[in-house]
């Protein structure tokens, strides 16, 4: 038990002999020397990290900072898309692996900027024009090949009938825009790509000659070259060539086949029956129209399907009668035609005015009888016989010539229309032709002339 007012005193000295002291204090400049250990590994730790940079699978160098690689790289892209005026896709990709690299490792961004530039090539991110399966060709842009195909389209829109309602446009052919990656020399400008895509192609024609053609007027019509023309029929004489034989015709075509749906509405003509009643106080060659036929009318309205503004089908919606056709009766005779032989005495072709007699005119011989009459009065034969002549004879006009037998010939001048032909068998008072001013004429008359053993003789004499 402590006296009151005692005190005891604290020695502070370390008794180093005594072990367990000894061996505490071991231990604790064990932990202090670890610690400070870890500490000057940790700082070093963070001092030497980075990242190898490779280019493809090739490394190029080594960085504290990969975005400032990234960077660069996205600025020589940039620096490519506007000079090329596209996108840039480079052909290498980069890769950063982390790692431990020393301060001398590690290569500056102008470093790297120099060997990205002489290491890498570049792609351009185009869009490619794909027909049927087949790539047309590239351009820079989405932008670009929609343009082209509105190109393709727009002629046969322009063209369409105003009254007409476009209900569809659209390709025959399978057209795709694919993205694909290609070399800038591989680009193709829109114009270039929309000519080609317009007169790629070939089509093959056959043309049937008509009167008077030959490989240039067949080319005009076509808008070809008449040495095309030439080239695509090489067993064709064109100096050789007749109304009904075929040539050969190799049309350019467009690669894509612009497809259109208009509905129209157009009126179209239907056609009048004819009903034919006979008569046995008429002819067999002759016949007259008692009721005249009038075509009637129909609205329809319909689908017409276009392949590059030609009509490849149509879909009837609708037929609506406008105006019903009136049917045409026509007259024709039963009774036996007389014999077309001679009779050996001449009736007076036409009803009319003497207005000229046969003999001197003028200071001329006039070697015919003319008879004044109003153009189309009918003209008919003076005796039965062959016409030998009928068609222009200058001065004459139209004009026919019928031989008679026995030497006898008559002719018939400046008709206004000729109605029988040359070779043809005609009867007494059978109609012929019809008056005229045909030829050297001072007014509507018909020219007889009568010739017996090829002498001109005066028809007043022979006519009755």
């Amino acid at each position: 038990m402590m006296e009151p007012n005692s005190s005891k005193k604290f020695d502070f000295k370390i008794d180093l002999n005594n072990r367990k002291l000894r061996q505490a204090l071991a231990g604790f400049m064990i932990i202090v020397m670890l610690g400070l250990g870890y500490a000057g590994y940790a700082i070093n730790e963070t001092n030497s990290r980075g990242f190898d940079v490779y280019l493809g699978s090739e490394k190029i160098g080594s960085t504290r900072n990969e975005e400032d690689v990234q960077t660069i790289v996205e600025f020589i892209k940039a620096d490519l898309a506007n000079t090329y005026k596209a996108e840039i896709v480079l052909n290498k990709d980069i890769k950063f692996e982390p790692t431990h690299v020393k301060e001398s490792e590690i290569l500056s961004n102008l470093e790297f900027n120099s060997i990205i530039k002489s290491e890498v090539s570049f792609f351009v991110a185009a869009h490619s024009l794909v027909v049927n399966g087949e790539e047309l060709g590239a351009v820079k842009t989405l932008s670009d090949a929609e343009t082209i195909l509105d190109a393709i389209k727009e002629p046969y829109l322009l063209n369409m009938d105003e009254s007409s309602n476009l209900k569809e446009v659209g390709l025959l052919e399978d057209v795709n825009i694919i993205k694909k990656e290609v070399s800038y020399d591989e680009l193709t400008s829109p114009e270039q790509l929309i000519e080609m895509i317009q007169d790629g192609g070939e089509e093959k024609r056959i043309h049937t000659i008509e009167v008077g053609e030959n490989f240039w007027t067949i080319a005009k019509i076509y808008d070809l070259n008449p040495l095309d023309v030439e080239a695509a029929n090489p067993d064709r004489d064109q100096l050789r060539l007749q109304p009904g034989d075929e040539i050969n015709l190799v049309m350019p075509k467009s690669l894509i086949t612009v497809t259109t749906v208009e509905e129209v509405e157009y009126i179209e003509d239907i056609e009048f029956e004819v009903i034919v009643e006979t008569n046995d106080a008429m002819f067999t060659n002759e016949k007259k129209t008692k009721v005249e036929g009038v075509r009637g009318q129909t609205k329809i309205v319909a689908n017409e399907i276009k392949h590059n503004g030609r009509i490849f089908e149509k879909e009837i919606i609708s037929e609506e009668i406008i105006k019903e056709p009136i049917t045409q009766v026509v007259i024709k005779g039963t009774k036996e035609l007389p014999k077309t032989a001679a009779t050996g005495s001449l009736m007076m072709p036409t009803r009319g005015r003497i207005s000229s007699r046969y003999g001197s005119r003028w200071g001329r011989m006039h070697r015919g009888l003319d008879i004044a009459a109003p153009t189309g009065t009918p003209i008919k034969a003076a005796d039965g016989g062959t016409v030998t002549k009928s068609g222009w004879s200058n001065g004459l006009g139209y004009m026919i010539e019928i031989n008679h037998g026995n030497g006898y010939v008559t002719r018939y001048g400046h008709c206004s229309k000729l109605l029988v032909k040359q070779g043809a068998k005609v009867y007494k008072g059978q109609e012929i032709a019809k008056v005229g001013n045909s030829g050297n004429s001072t007014g509507p008359h018909l020219h007889l002339e009568v010739l017996i053993n090829g002498v001109h003789k005066n028809p007043s004499n022979y006519v009755k």
